[in-house]
C-alpha cells in the first residue's frame, strides 16, 4: 500500500473515530504506520486493513490501560477560527455533535465510521468487524433510535 495523503487522511479518520480526540488521533496513526514500516522491512504486506487493525488492536490496549489508570482531562485550549455569520449556529451544532459522539460505545463510532465515512455496506461491515450481520444490523437499530431519541430531547429542551 501507498502511504499517499488520500490514504494517510482516511487512516487519520479511522483512529479519530475511534480516539474521538484528534491528537490521539495523530498519536494512534503515528505509532501504528512505525509498526508496520518494523513489520514490512520483515516481510510482511504493509495494506490499510493492516494498519488499521493495528490502530485497533492499539486503541484496545490504551483503553484497557485507561480504565486501570485513569486520569483527569484538563481541557482543550486549541484556537477557533470565528465567522459572525454563523458563529452560533456552528459552536451549538459542534457542541451536540461532540457530546453525542462522546456518548457512543467505541463500535458504535466504528460502525459509523466505515458506513458513513468510508461507506462500506453492512455486509462489508460485518466482515470487518467480524461479527454477524444480523448482530450488526440489530445494532445499528438501537443505535439510531437511541440517536434519534437523544436528537428530539435536544430539540425539545431548545424550545
Amino acid at each position: 500500500m501507498k502511504l499517499d495523503r488520500e490514504n494517510l487522511q482516511k487512516l487519520y479518520r479511522y483512529a479519530y473515530t475511534l480516539t474521538a480526540n484528534e491528537d490521539d488521533a495523530y498519536d494512534l496513526l503515528q505509532s501504528a504506520i512505525e509498526i508496520s514500516l518494523r513489520k514490512l522491512a520483515d516481510g510482511t504486506e504493509n495494506s490499510a486493513a493492516y494498519i488499521r487493525m493495528i490502530m485497533k488492536n492499539r486503541y484496545i490496549d490504551e483503553y484497557r490501560h485507561q480504565q486501570s489508570f485513569p486520569h483527569e482531562n484538563i481541557g482543550d485550549n486549541s484556537p477557533v477560527s470565528l465567522d459572525e455569520s454563523t458563529l452560533e449556529d456552528i459552536v451549538i451544532a459542534g457542541h451536540d455533535l461532540a457530546l453525542l459522539w462522546k456518548t457512543l460505545a467505541p463500535l458504535d463510532r466504528e460502525v459509523l465510521f466505515f458506513w458513513a465515512v468510508e461507506g462500506f455496506s453492512m455486509q462489508e461491515i460485518a466482515e470487518k468487524l467480524e461479527i454477524s450481520r444480523g448482530t450488526l444490523l440489530s445494532r445499528v437499530h438501537r443505535l439510531r433510535r437511541r440517536l434519534q431519541a437523544e436528537a428530539g430531547a435536544g430539540q425539545r429542551g431548545i424550545a
